[in-house]
């Protein structure tokens, strides 16, 4: 709430109320916005999931049921897209514990033969290791030959070009060949008419930091001193 039309006398004092009047005696007036409200406390109805209803539900056989549909709807559109009729609920195959094999899934008879292709599998890793190194080494060494050859091309290359500039950097030692030192001339330089502009040069507008040295209080004085 703003207090511009309250007096700046009171706050200018300064007191617990900072931007407020100075009350002597405690108010009798408050605000409907202060009063207590929402003094009981909402409890859930019939049809909003209570307690009682909950108890009432089984929970279980709801999640199965969901499945289920899910499970039928998702075959469904399969057979929708092979082109295949679809199935009832009674013609539906049903995954239980009773119909799934599971001696496929016992892995205490395969423990001996597990030792038997480990021991075979490390000696086999431990060569092909040995074997990826070694072939690791030999790639680092072309590498690094490759690389002293390159570097010693290139400061031979440097050192030829470096004999070459000395040699033929002076033109006074490269007279063969009919030299000629006449300085060339430009194709405009034996021009009749020469720097005939069409428009007369425009006066660059400049800016002095002096009222007596700037160009308006030059004008001036040539305007109406003169």
């Amino acid at each position: 709430m703003t207090t511009a039309h309250k007096p700046t006398f009171h706050p200018a004092i300064g007191t617990a109320n900072p931007g407020g009047y100075r009350y002597y005696a405690p108010k009798a007036q408050y605000s409907s916005r202060d009063l207590p409200g929402h003094l009981k406390l909402k409890t859930r109805g019939t049809g909003q999931g209570s307690l009682k209803e909950i108890e009432q539900r089984d929970l279980k056989a709801e999640l199965v049921k969901k499945e289920k549909d899910h499970f039928q709807k998702k075959e469904d559109e399969r057979r929708k897209k092979l082109g295949l009729p679809l199935l009832k609920d009674s013609e539906a195959p049903q995954l239980t514990l009773q119909n799934v094999d599971l001696s496929k899934y016992n892995d205490e008879d395969d423990d001996d033969d597990d030792d038997d292709s480990d021991d075979s599998d490390d000696s086999d890793d431990d060569n092909e290791q040995a074997e990826l190194e070694r072939e690791l080494a030999r790639i680092r060494k072309e590498r690094e030959e490759e690389k002293l050859r390159k570097q010693m091309e290139a400061e031979e290359a440097k050192a030829n070009k470096r004999n070459q500039d000395a040699l033929k950097g002076n033109p006074l030692l490269n007279l063969g060949g009919g030299a000629n030192f006449t300085v060339k001339k430009r194709w405009y330089e034996d021009v009749v008419f020469r720097n005939q502009a069409r428009d007369a040069p425009k006066a660059q507008k400049t800016f002095v930091n002096d009222t007596i040295r700037n160009s308006f209080h030059r004008k001036f004085l040539s305007k109406y001193m003169k």
